[in-house]
């Protein structure tokens, strides 16, 4: 009989009332000292060390990071890019994750295949790690070992091998890697001085098919750790281990975690049962058994979990266990306790978030706590969903194949479609989510402001957003989305068979934070979802709108799925409801527009490449049914509506093929920050149609110069993608402006659209062509102290009255009716942030 014990290797890390994020916030604002910011920090970690100790976990990795444990591990081995050189603590973090003036941020990129976005460390060159700084990863663990205990405080750090594989770098990857372990070693030798009883050496890319081909590079790294002497928990999860497994549990390690759940909903399912009856799990080694789902919010089958842990202890030759969640549980929200009296009361029970999941984990380490199922739910562990098998095969369960072809060809409809001069200007979607418009959605929630009410009020931040865009002199528009807390979470909240939490907050990156909605049931379309305020977008302005729809694929991603049924099926029923929106959206444009073909609708796709699975043999299955769900979702527009999609913050050229069978009309795509790659890619590739690469960065803080915009659209252009069409190169930023502040958007656009105008000039032979940024924009300019003002007024039949075609002589001295002294303006009667119609148009 095996010994049982318990432990974690990863936890929310944002507090339980978001209290990292307020803290970032403030400390970026200048609200809050770094001190201050520090102890924030250290209090939150302290809690959530606290309360794995208080559910009786036995060994408590100690988590914990102000942005990203990649970007922790990163400066830890002091490998900053040598751009970062005149910075230094927290200003070179942050520097490193937002960018600072004239300093590009780190690449962003899908943590393996899930939604939270690591930042890519960057190898320059023949690199070394000359000057690691382990002091924070230090004094964290002390303070951990001062509240825990040694014997239950484990550091925990990104291993070597998988650091290498998530970076960029020149030199081949055994090179690479064993530059790193010098560093690695006295990392393991001060961690034992201070007696630590073993480190977590975390490598999911074990799971993958990059890791398995390491197998060498394992075998050398790890017997060079090993010699160090401190014991090693080899940390594995997202998948089984596949081919890696008879080898990988052979390492020279005391433990390896590996991963018994695998992806909810997963055609594939989990081998990592079938791989321990196989092969059998080394007598010598702790065994840390993934049991309890880290990756869902249901609550775990106990029973069956009882009886899988009953065989591994009594079978196989196993001496110790540790219970464990299967992957980190920084994926799932902090506790169900904030739910109640919000989530139906039939659904409450049936859900855990991490503070339940230990609880989870203690019981079932227990003796005697948890009744084993019979044997035969050990017999079918890890055993794939009901419509597996049509998603292995890469189709849609139940849908019939001439609902994903549009009805003319690309070739055909795209003449039919709307044409702009070249590089036509456009964003991917939100504007400024700024405190205003979180008011108002909290004064709905709580009934103290009626539905008519809001909806008025948010019309009014709409025409904001449409002046702001016109002002700037951009060619197709968006409403902004003031109406949506989330692309994912707002169509959930509409659709059918979806339940979402109050403060299920999950972590995207830094102080990012998403509620992901949870599948319930069959999901169906009940009512149009955003044509309300896409009418209202489009009749305050004769530029055409888009219609803005996240796609099915990323919808399910972003979602916590159901386990009893397959994702293909899912995403199935996700793509008809969403066909149905796009048809709305579509009848509704004909009514407003007479017939104009200004009709463009975007249906967002950016969790399509996450969802990839780890292993490339099932490649296929899954792009099969994931863009055929993007297809039934979209091919029901008209051959003159044209279709855009955004992908962004993951490596999509390895799946190309795919990316083009979409059939969207534009592609839009993160780009600034990964050195366009994906440009390149795309032109190798040979794709044709309209492409809008992102020009600057939206999580970073800084606001990109002319210049530095004009030599990006240059760049795309001497790619030779679209063969030098530049009337189908889209200019746009990376993705979409909400966590922004309208004093950097603003200023950024009107650069972004004065670049695309000077890059007109070039094509035109003339690069002084544009002398004037408010004659490229072609429309009068009003100057007041070297500044112009653009805002709506009231009614909708009228457009510009102050600083647009219609100039206002009493801008200047604050004698406007709608215009006061600092530069703020009403809207409808009602103050909007004073600084958000501030257009700096000094030229």
């Amino acid at each position: 009989m095996a010994q049982i014990s318990t432990g974690t290797f990863g936890f929310p890390r944002i507090g339980p009332k978001r209290e990292i994020k307020a803290a970032l916030e403030a400390y970026w604002s200048g609200k809050l000292s770094q001190p201050e910011l520090l102890s924030i920090s250290a209090e939150v970690q302290a809690a959530d060390w606290q309360l794995q100790a208080s559910a009786g976990i036995t060994r408590i990795g100690i988590d914990g990071t102000l942005y990203d444990q990649v970007l922790d591990t990163t400066l830890a081995l002091g490998l900053a890019p040598v751009r970062f050189a005149n910075f230094s603590g927290l200003e070179l973090y942050f520097a490193m994750a937002r960018g600072a003036s004239g300093v590009g941020a780190l690449d962003m990129s899908k943590f393996f295949d899930t939604n939270y976005h690591y930042l890519v460390p960057e190898l320059e060159g023949d690199f070394s790690c000359k000057s690691p700084n382990f002091t924070p990863l230090l004094e964290k663990v002390t303070r951990a070992q001062a509240l825990l205990g040694k014997s239950r405080a484990i550091p925990m750090l990104i291993g070597p091998v998988t650091f290498v594989l998530l970076s960029k770098r020149d030199l081949a990857l055994p090179e690479a890697v064993s530059r790193l372990l010098p560093a690695y070693g006295q990392l393991l030798r001060q961690l034992q001085q201070l007696g630590c009883p073993e480190v977590q050496l975390h490598e999911p890319s074990l799971a993958t098919d990059a890791g398995a081909a390491a197998r060498e590079v394992y075998e050398s790294t790890y017997a060079q750790l090993a010699a160090v002497g401190c014991p090693i928990d080899l940390v594995t999860y997202y998948d089984d281990l596949g081919e890696a497994y008879p080898w990988a549990v052979n390492l020279p390690v005391a433990a390896v975690s590996l991963d018994f759940c695998g992806v909810p909903g997963s055609a594939a399912g989990n081998a990592t049962l079938d791989l321990i009856r196989a092969h059998g799990f080394p007598a010598s080694k702790r065994l840390g058994a993934g049991l309890i789902d880290g990756r869902s919010v249901w609550a775990d089958d106990l029973a069956a979990a009882a009886a899988v842990l009953g065989e591994l202890s009594t079978a196989h030759g196993i001496t110790s266990i540790s219970v464990q969640p299967s992957t980190t549980l920084q994926h799932l929200p902090y506790s169900t306790a904030g739910e109640a009296g919000h989530l139906p009361a039939e659904l409450l029970p049936k859900l855990a978030f991490a503070v339940q999941k230990l609880q989870a984990l203690a019981d079932l380490a227990t003796p005697g706590k948890v009744q084993p199922a019979g044997p035969e739910a050990a017999r079918v562990w890890g055993q794939p969903p009901d419509g597996a098998a049509a998603a292995k095969a890469g189709s849609l369960p139940g849908v019939d194949a001439a609902l994903l072809a549009r009805s003319e060809s690309y070739e055909v409809r795209r003449p039919k479609q709307p044409e702009f001069h070249a590089f036509p200007t456009s964003t991917i979607g939100s504007f400024p989510q700024t405190a205003e418009v979180r008011r108002l959605r909290t004064l709905l929630r709580s009934g103290k402001l009626s539905r008519p009410e809001y909806e008025r009020l948010v019309d009014q931040q709409v025409a904001f957003a449409v002046g702001v865009q016109e002002a700037a002199g951009l060619d197709v528009l968006v409403h902004g989305e003031p109406e949506r807390t989330d692309m994912v979470e707002y169509f959930g909240v509409q659709l059918g068979g979806l339940a979402f939490t109050l403060q299920g907050w999950v972590q995207s990156y830094g102080s990012r934070y998403v509620r992901p909605p949870i599948i319930t049931g069959d999901v169906s379309f009940t009512q149009p979802m955003t044509v309300r305020e896409f009418t209202v977008a489009q009749q305050l302005t004769a530029k055409p709108v888009k219609g803005m729809l996240t796609g099915p694929v990323t919808i399910l991603n972003w979602s916590f799925p159901r386990k009893d049924i397959s994702r293909a099926a899912q995403a199935a029923q996700l793509g008809l409801a969403l066909r149905r929106e796009v048809d709305a959206l579509q009848g509704a444009g004909c009514k407003i527009i007479q017939g104009a073909g200004c009709k463009i609708i975007q249906v967002d796709e950016p969790a399509l490449r996450e969802g990839l699975p780890l292993k490339q043999q099932r490649w296929a299955g899954y792009l099969g049914w994931a863009v055929d769900a993007f297809r039934l979702s979209t091919a029901v527009a008209a051959p003159g509506v044209q279709v855009v999609t955004h992908l962004c913050y993951s490596d999509f050229q390895d799946i190309m093929p795919a990316v083009d069978a979409m059939d969207a009309d534009v592609l839009t795509i993160e780009n600034s920050r990964s050195g366009d790659a994906m440009v390149s890619a795309l032109a190798a590739s040979g794709y044709a149609k309209d492409l809008g690469p992102g020009v600057y960065d939206v999580h970073s803080p800084q606001v990109p110069d002319v210049d530095w915009l004009v030599e990006k659209i240059q760049g795309f252009v001497d790619s030779g993608v679209l063969k030098g069409r530049p009337q189908h190169i889209w200019v746009n930023p990376d993705c979409g402006l909400k966590t922004r502040r309208w004093e950097e958007v603003i200023p950024s656009l009107r650069n972004m659209v004065a670049a695309a105008a000077i890059m007109r000039g070039r094509l035109a032979g003339n690069a002084a062509a544009v002398p004037l940024l408010a004659a490229a924009l072609g429309r009068r300019r009003l100057q007041s102290g070297g500044r112009a003002l653009a805002h709506r007024r009231a009614e909708f039949d009228r457009r510009w009255l102050h600083g647009g075609w219609e100039g206002c002589g009493e801008v200047a001295g604050g004698g406007c009716e709608d215009c006061d002294n600092d530069g703020g303006v009403q809207l409808w009667g009602v103050r909007v942030n004073r600084l958000s119609l501030l257009i700096d148009l000094e030229v």
